[in-house]
């Protein structure tokens, strides 16, 4: 398994992140007048770019969150109330998520609800007061609780694609310490002839709100995107006319991504498990003409209007033997391509790209940019300049 420390949102997630807007609750729930309650206001999503994925959760989504506040006691399964002011890294090593363990929190119209007893009810947790804990029984060794710290982190979606590494509850007791959480992809291709749905991947999210306080109020995540976006879109800049028959993505990709908490800064690690297929992009044709006098280029746009959402991975990125595979008809002439991906083209999570396959005079050539259409990477490639990251087919 490669690990490796991870940039960009998890910058975001070491820091903890900002505070989104104050709002209700769609169902009746205690308000931020009841300050005793632990209410989230809703979420803001965030991305590394100026493009967007997901740019809001809607009323029905779910997430999950873990809560931490109280250590126990070094050694022992013993809450050591004392120390629940100290700051998240001094003990997050001795903490079980006593606050919430996988709590479901439901996004509504206004803001956000859920149930403490894991209900459909909106009966949110309490936050410690001097002797009471957070279901409100009544507890004296809580003292001075005014001064608690709470570190909460969040998943997105609720159900079906994350799982809780870390901290687990076992035989022997409970295993403490900041959380450690596996995404899965769903596709579960074997071989390259398996065709693979995109419309299945979720937007994974995660975010991190550490060090709150009691007088913080009403809790806001902002999410950040696990997967990269990566889209296609064909450009016909030449005297000729052009005619893509189909356009796919094969190879064998990343199937999961775990990231861990513990550390001082966050790390992300992929395992050796992969899906294989393809992803149809283009299955009809599609008729690009020589640009009409006065016009530079005719194009698709991004094909079917949506890009795959994908692990970005180390190393080969994406996963092995990853390739953009055309069939098309140019001045009359039919061909088909495979093309791998640009060694200098990185991608990132949280950051959507556009793969833009040029048709320039005769020749074809395939650039990554953000999706924004700004160039991402600049590095020599297979032209010889150094001022582009392209692939050129002659």
């Amino acid at each position: 398994m490669k690990t490796n420390r991870l940039t960009g949102w998890a910058i975001l997630l070491a820091a903890g992140l900002t505070l989104g807007s104050c709002e209700k609750a769609e169902r009746v729930a205690p308000s931020a007048e009841t300050p005793e309650r632990i209410l989230f206001g809703t979420p803001w999503l965030s991305v590394e770019s100026r493009s967007t994925f997901q740019d809001a959760l809607s009323a029905g989504d779910a997430f999950g969150v873990l809560g931490y506040c109280v250590p126990y006691v070094v050694g022992t399964n013993t809450f050591d109330y004392a120390s629940g002011s100290n700051p998240w890294t001094l003990k997050k090593a001795q903490c079980w998520p006593e606050v919430f363990y996988g709590q479901r929190v439901v996004v509504g119209t206004d803001g956000c609800t859920y149930d403490r007893n894991g209900g459909d009810a909106n009966d949110p947790k309490y936050w410690y007061r001097d002797g009471y804990d957070t279901n409100n029984n009544a507890n004296g060794a809580v003292v001075e609780a005014d001064s608690y710290r709470y570190s909460f982190i969040a998943w997105y979606p609720f159900e079906g694609a994350f799982t809780i590494v870390a901290p687990v509850v076992t035989n022997d007791g409970q295993i403490n310490g900041a959380p450690v959480m596996t995404f899965t992809m769903p596709q579960t291709g074997s071989d390259l002839s398996a065709r693979l749905d995109h419309a299945t991947t979720p937007d994974a999210m995660v975010a991190v709100l550490y060090d709150r306080t009691r007088a913080d109020g009403m809790l806001h995540f902002t999410f950040s995107h696990v997967l990269t976006g990566l889209g296609f879109a064909v450009n016909n800049v030449s005297e000729r006319d052009l005619t893509v028959h189909s356009l796919t993505l094969s190879g064998s990709f990343y199937k999961d991504v775990t990231i861990d908490l513990r550390g001082n800064s966050v790390a992300f690690s992929f395992s050796a498990n992969r899906y294989t297929g393809y992803y149809p992009l283009l299955e009809s044709d599609l008729a690009l003409p020589a640009p009409a006098e006065g016009e530079t280029a005719t194009s698709s746009g991004v094909v079917g209007g949506e890009h795959l959402l994908l692990i970005s991975g180390t190393g080969s990125s994406f996963g092995e033997n990853v390739t953009v595979n055309i069939d098309y008809t140019f001045g009359g002439e039919r061909k088909q391509q495979s093309i791998p991906r640009p060694g200098t083209f990185t991608p990132r999570p949280g950051v959507k790209y556009t793969a833009q396959l040029n048709f320039v005079g005769d020749t074809f050539v395939l650039q990554f940019v953000v999706d924004n259409s700004e160039q991402w990477e600049d590095g020599e490639a297979d032209d010889g300049r150094e001022d582009n990251d392209d692939v050129v087919f002659e």
